[in-house]
């Protein structure tokens, strides 16, 4: 079984990965029935970067299921990231911070709420089965940054299995100083026109 990570940063697509589930079927031969996509993988963990606020940022956690078949009961997803560090407030699913030996960054257990989205429900033909949830991470402005793929998670597992998350160097970067300016300078260039031609116009019937 395939599992695939989407990561993304406010609208844009990042990068995807896979990895290798062990075959829960004795027959080696055996194959599941998948939704077709792109990436033909019957798991997708997405991590979509919203917004970046001043004091707090927020992201959306999304977990796809592509299979027809099969349904994931009192699931679980591990994530491993330095920003729960700080205080994070999680709307819709069960979390617990985990403690660690050895482990640089810190991790986060989610979990269903019952009767809610502790299942997650195999797909249909033109709808995939999915949980989700929001999450609010509060910025420890001394190390909070959201370049050079810091706003990704260092490692993801679903149900215990280890994710391979995309090379660093597939991580986008993020519009640096000159990129930003370009939109200031575009919109002062306008300004100067208009008043250029309003003046012009003003002696002309004058």
């Amino acid at each position: 079984m395939l599992c695939d990570v989407a990561l993304l940063i406010l609208t844009g697509w990042i990068a995807s990965s896979t990895f290798n589930q062990r075959q829960s079927s004795s027959s080696p031969y055996e194959r599941e029935l998948l939704q077709c996509t792109d990436h033909m993988c019957p798991l997708r963990v997405h991590w979509h970067i919203k917004k970046n606020y001043r004091n707090y940022w927020r992201v959306k956690l999304t977990v796809s299921n592509y299979n027809l078949g099969k349904n994931y009961s009192n699931w679980n997803l591990v994530v491993q990231h330095p920003g729960f560090s700080q205080q994070a407030t999680v709307f819709s699913f069960n979390n617990a911070m985990l403690s660690t030996v050895g482990v640089p960054d810190e991790v986060a257990l989610f979990w269903g709420l019952d009767f809610y989205n502790d299942a997650l429900l195999q797909a249909e033909e033109k709808q995939v089965g999915s949980v989700t949830t929001e999450i609010l991470l509060l910025k420890d402005m001394t190390s909070f940054t959201l370049s050079n793929g810091w706003a990704f998670p260092r490692r993801i597992y679903f149900n215990g299995e280890n994710c391979e998350m995309p090379l660093p160097q597939t991580f986008p970067m993020l519009p640096n100083g000159s990129s930003r300016e370009k939109p200031c300078n575009s919109h002062l260039s306008v300004l100067l026109l208009s008043i250029y031609l309003t003046y012009k116009t003003l002696n002309f019937w004058s």
